[in-house]
């Protein structure tokens, strides 16, 4: 969705999961006012705290619920300038605004500092503020309720994890950041060892954050850069996280700035019901303000932890309001092996709303794999969805090992467009099989060879869009083929 839309509606679509209905909700949980550096524009506004925040971000279109995530700390005047007096305030705002079922006003915290090694932190579920000044200027002692020194990020992650009414997101990250000492990127979280604790604490990252300094209210302004790759690289490190979207506003523009919505799958709208959908990584980052996605395997939806003695199949559904076709649908699939490796992408289907993949690719015994959706819609939008994990218990085929299922390889073919034969060339000499599949996710040709190179006759294929699909062991890969 890239045009500013007349009608005010909020849009909730359903799907049963295990006899439970889930419903789309969208927003916002990372934005500032007047209480830190945020309401830049007051004196044209009006806008200068989060009561003003919550009543205009009920009347912005497509949006149900925002999250007003003051800094924790001063620092010096508006940069960042929170006093702890204005903490409780906040709350109390927030719980006066807040209308279950309605929409969602919710008052915490974006904790730490953007200094290197250091790094930003969505926090929500605390009734008290965690900081580390001690003096500021209007402040009667300690400018915070409980201490967590600016540089660690070790003690921030425990205090979020030790309480279960609290969790965490990245804000705005860098490879560099959250460094649980404070002084080395080797200790970072993209860097260093994976840790379970505070694999506890973070709920996710963002797909897209702002524009932060945005102005516009026509929801047509659109960051540029994007945090997938960080996404993918704390998913090959181990972390269990989701993926949403970030707006960070710090003028009066609560839900208006950008169409791009956090959607969050929850039974009602209700606070409960949110705080654990973000623990359990219901949601999902999406440059479109009512695209609902259906990602599950059996039923189970996204975020979900599963171990099972079959393979997986995944369903995939992307269904717009405004009618918009997915141009593509990517599965993308990774290992917890504690090597790093960063997901691939082992299924596409083009010019398609729906989906199912049976995955192909052999699974390790007792070895845990994720799998996350990605769409673009035809207008350029784009979707991320949380992942799912997936263990197999069955037994591995005897003499197969993690190496010779995850081979990599890479192919080229000519010509495209093709009319008539299409010339493929792999990288190595080795056991192959080449699918040509329809827009409806149909196999209209298939073969399998021991070779580097083959030449397929595609005289009798409808012209049309196809997706060419290679195999081998344990790697697929997809490219785009016209035929005419």
């Amino acid at each position: 969705m890239r045009s500013t839309i007349i009608f005010f509606f909020i849009l909730v679509a359903t799907f049963t999961v295990s006899s439970q209905t889930y419903n789309y909700y969208f927003g916002n949980l990372h934005s500032h006012t007047g209480f830190s550096d945020g309401s830049k524009d007051s004196t044209s506004s009006g806008v200068n705290n989060p009561v003003g925040a919550y009543a205009y971000a009920k009347l912005s279109q497509n949006f149900d619920f925002l999250g007003v995530s003051e800094h924790n700390h001063y620092s010096n005047s508006n940069n960042p300038g929170f006093q702890k007096q204005s903490f409780q305030p906040g709350l109390t705002m927030a719980d006066n605004a807040n209308q279950d079922g309605t929409f969602l006003s919710l008052f915490g915290m974006e904790w730490g500092v953007s200094s290197t090694y250091s790094g930003h932190l969505i926090i929500y579920g605390f009734n008290q503020l965690i900081g580390w000044e001690t003096s500021v200027p209007t402040v009667v002692g300690n400018n915070y309720d409980i201490f967590n020194a600016k540089t660690d990020y070790d003690g921030i992650f425990r205090k979020i994890k030790n309480n279960p009414n609290a969790f965490c997101y990245l804000a705005h990250p860098g490879f560099s950041d959250f460094s649980s000492n404070g002084n080395s990127s080797s200790t970072s979280l993209a860097y260093g060892a994976y840790n379970a604790t505070y694999d506890s604490a973070i709920v996710g990252t963002p797909l897209r954050s702002g524009l932060a300094f945005s102005t516009f209210t026509n929801y047509n302004d659109y960051p540029l850069g994007d945090y997938f790759s960080y996404y993918k690289k704390l998913l090959s490190v181990g972390y269990h996280l989701g993926i949403g979207y970030d707006h960070d506003n710090h003028y009066t523009t609560f839900g208006r700035s950008t169409a791009g919505r956090l959607v969050v799958l929850m039974p009602s709208l209700t606070r409960p019901n949110l705080t654990t959908a973000m623990q359990q990584m219901h949601f999902y980052g999406s440059d479109d303000w009512n695209a609902k996605v259906d990602f599950n395997v059996s039923g189970n939806i996204m975020g979900s932890i599963l171990t099972s003695s079959t393979d997986p199949v995944f369903s995939i559904t992307h269904n717009d309001m405004d009618g918009e076709l997915a141009d593509s649908i990517k599965i993308w699939r990774g290992i917890n092996n504690n090597t790093g490796t960063f997901p691939q992408i082992v299924y596409t289907s083009l010019n398609n709303n729906t989906a199912t993949f049976n995955d192909p690719l052999p699974m390790i015994q007792n070895m845990q794999y994720y799998y996350f959706a990605e769409i673009k819609q035809n207008d350029g939008d784009w979707i991320v969805t949380s992942p799912i994990w997936y263990t197999n218990t069955s037994p591995t085929p005897s003499g197969i090992g993690f190496e010779e299922y995850n081979k990599d390889f890479e192919f080229n073919f000519f010509p495209n467009p093709v009319n008539q034969n299409l010339n493929i060339s792999m990288s190595d000499c080795d056991e192959y099989k080449i699918s040509i599949i329809d827009i409806t996710g149909r196999v209209v040709t298939e073969r399998s060879f021991y070779d580097n190179r083959i030449n397929i006759n595609l005289g009798d294929v409808t012209p049309g869009i196809y997706t060419l699909e290679i195999k081998t062991k344990g790697t697929a890969k997809f490219k785009k083929l016209i035929v005419e």
